[in-house]
């Protein structure tokens, strides 16, 4: 579930600065923190986790993220001004999830959610997880 949230940290956190120059988000450099929930496919408490990164002007590409995450694929990335949507698969030691993302942002927040579905032999189990980030200020 780490790398799951690897993943979005990727996406959300290393966008381009200016969505009409590279066709991606737009969102303002500095020191950015994301909080994401993922649920407990077992039905225990919430997995929720805190990161913080200087986000600088790079470019987000599929390739990226599956060059930094290895144990995720991400695909079909599709960016329309402020909302953004993918697909994307994980082998995790649970076993394999794939299903989608999706966020929208302004230029110092961000809010998305993932729809997976996890595979345990011949039982899929749903899982839906959400994540914030917010722009704190200057990097440091």
């Amino acid at each position: 579930m780490k790398s799951l949230w690897k993943v979005v940290a990727v996406i959300v956190l290393s966008t381009p600065p200016s969505h009409a120059a590279t066709g991606g988000i737009r969102i303002e450099p500095g020191l950015w923190e994301l909080v994401s929930s993922l649920p407990d496919p077992f039905g225990g408490e919430p997995m929720r986790q805190t990161h913080r990164t200087c986000v600088r002007d790079r470019e987000i590409t599929p390739d990226r993220v599956n060059r930094e995450v290895k144990m995720c694929r991400v695909w079909n990335v599709n960016i329309e001004g402020p909302l953004a949507k993918w697909r994307m698969s994980c082998d995790t030691p649970a076993g394999p999830m794939a299903g989608t993302g999706s966020l929208r942002s302004t230029p110092t927040a961000v809010a998305g959610s993932l729809e997976l579905a996890m595979t345990i032999g011949s039982l899929e189990i749903p899982v839906t997880g959400s994540f914030k980030a917010r722009r704190l200020g200057a990097c440091r």
